[in-house]
């Protein structure tokens, strides 16, 4: 079947159902697998039959999703680990040993260890976790000083974890009582508490943590971190207050640690609230978010900030500034843009916002998305989709607002899946958005489809979006919404209906 979809330039080249039989239905999907060289797809379907075996399903079909064949294989879990690499059990209950990060009343750092333990979950195929915080340990430094802790990041794969934290003086008359704020160690420890490495870094003035985040490694683990400071100040400050109240520095590390960079960089506005890091295929570092444009007080002097009335973006390559850029809210607003489709058109105005996803296009365009939301006392409540797009140098060429089709307590609650791909020719953003309706209760997944748009590049328009599948009742697959494919000018989406017994799949063509 194949079907235009032509309020959006796409086509939907073929779509297809099939309905499993009761054994796999009542299994939980392990694997989706392409074959590019025969243009096949096997879908591994998984139940526990006793205390030793489990039994493996795998179902295939052709390029275009129709069925071919279906497969069954009894055997012991040691053997089907060997044989299906994705089948990562390791019992149904084991343990692993890590540390607790934490700070004490006073800030000073403390370590525990902490005790893991994994139950595997066959519905889900995979392992929930409890964790049990056992002794503690207050790390000194070799001359008796202790640690004032600031952030951490664990990895879960390695029970290690790195830390930063500021050098603390003892309580003596000779003591610095800023030296935490300006001299600054990352460690790392490992699961038995031994200090791996360590890295120093200083500032002339009190300076505090404005922003933190990990970065990730390819095996999912912690590749290192980065932080933001910012000047501190206010009363009884003067002496040792940093004049420019500006003067903010941004510091990475590797998962050594050892420093990556170590820049320093005037901040348009003193306060800058930073809603997120994201680190591209590059590694280039681009920092988003929301800054008190005009006032003139320190960073801790405005912490009480709710209303902002500019955004920055700040581009870290080659290991120094790119580019750093200011946008008012007036110029989001006079730049605002929407489907054709689409009757109201809510700007950013300045309060939450969550990134959900990013993308830098091939002509340098940087492109970030996200929700605006409201606490409550249930949690955050997602609502309208904003994106914001900027050049090659960081200046706003568009704000995009579009409305979310389901509003319901579900996708309030859990806000809006987004991400983009963009399409070989280079010159449409396709924007991929995932609207809950609900939850399978009897399956304990989310119930989402996928609704499609697109910015074109050449004018910062952006296209009506259009929904795949949630009218005839099949919503994505949690664990695999989308499917390999042959070249990047299309993509597969894969489900099921709400009971998982009848799957469905939909190529669509990029244009």
């Amino acid at each position: 079947m194949v079907f235009s979809l032509s309020s959006i330039g796409q086509t939907l080249d073929v779509e297809n159902t099939y309905t499993i039989t009761g054994k796999a239905k009542r299994g939980t999907l392990g694997d989706a697998f392409f074959d590019a060289d025969k243009k096949t797809y096997s879908l591994t379907y998984v139940t526990k039959t006793n205390d030793r075996k489990a039994k493996f399903q795998t179902y295939t079909f052709d390029y275009d999703f129709n069925f071919l064949d279906m497969t069954e294989d009894e055997i012991e879990f040691e053997k089907a680990k060997k044989k299906y690499r994705w089948f990562k059990y390791q019992g149904e209950l084991y343990s692993v040993e890590g540390l607790f990060v934490e700070p004490n009343f006073t800030g000073t750092l403390v370590l525990r260890q902490k005790k893991i333990t994994y139950k595997y979950d066959w519905f889900f195929l995979g392992y929930y976790k409890e964790v049990d915080v056992l002794k503690k340990l207050k790390p000194k430094t070799d001359d008796g000083k202790k640690y004032h802790y600031y952030s951490h990041a664990e990895d879960d794969i390695t029970g290690e974890v790195l830390i930063l934290c500021g050098l603390k003086d003892k309580i003596n008359k000779d003591a610095d009582g800023y030296r935490h704020m300006k001299e600054f160690v990352v460690l790392r420890y490992n699961q038995e508490v031994e200090l791996l490495g360590e890295t120093f870094f200083s500032f002339d003035h009190p300076m505090t943590l404005a922003f933190s985040r990990f970065i990730s490694n390819e095996e999912g683990g912690v590749g290192g971190m980065s932080f933001v400071f910012a000047p501190i100040g206010g009363m009884g400050m003067n002496k040792v207050a940093d004049p420019n109240k500006n003067h903010y520095a941004y510091v990475r590390v590797d998962n050594k640690p050892a420093i990556v960079d170590n820049i320093r960089f005037d901040s348009h506005a003193t306060y800058w609230q930073i809603n997120e890091l994201v680190v591209d295929k590059n590694d280039d570092a681009y920092l988003f978010g929301p800054s008190a444009m005009g006032k003139d007080k320190y960073y801790n002097q405005l912490l009480a900030t709710s209303k902002f009335k500019a955004v920055q973006l700040l581009k870290i390559s080659d290991h120094k500034v790119e580019y750093f850029t200011e946008t008012d809210l007036p110029e989001f607003e006079a730049k605002l843009k929407k489907p054709a489709d689409q009757k109201k058109a809510p700007a950013y105005e300045g309060k939450k916002f969550q990134i959900a996803t990013y993308m830098g296009a091939s002509n340098g365009d940087f492109i970030v998305s996200g929700q605006r939301f409201k606490p409550s006392k249930e949690g955050n409540q997602y609502n309208d989709i904003v994106g914001f797009h900027f050049d090659a140098k960081g200046k706003l060429k568009a704000q995009y607002s579009i409305d979310t089709k389901e509003s319901n307590k579900y996708s309030k609650a859990y806000g809006t899946e987004q991400f983009f791909t963009e399409n070989t020719a280079n010159t449409r953003m396709y924007w991929f958005q995932l609207e809950i309706v609900g939850v399978a209760m009897a399956r304990g997944k989310m119930l989402a489809y996928p609704s499609i748009g697109y910015i074109d590049l050449s004018n910062d328009n952006v296209s009506n979006f259009t929904s795949l599948g949630g009218e005839e009742g099949y919503y994505l697959d949690p664990s695999y919404p989308y499917l390999a494919t042959d070249g990047e000018s299309k993509i597969v989406f894969f489900g099921s209906n709400k009971k998982g017994k009848e799957i469905w799949f939909a190529r669509v063509l990029l244009d």
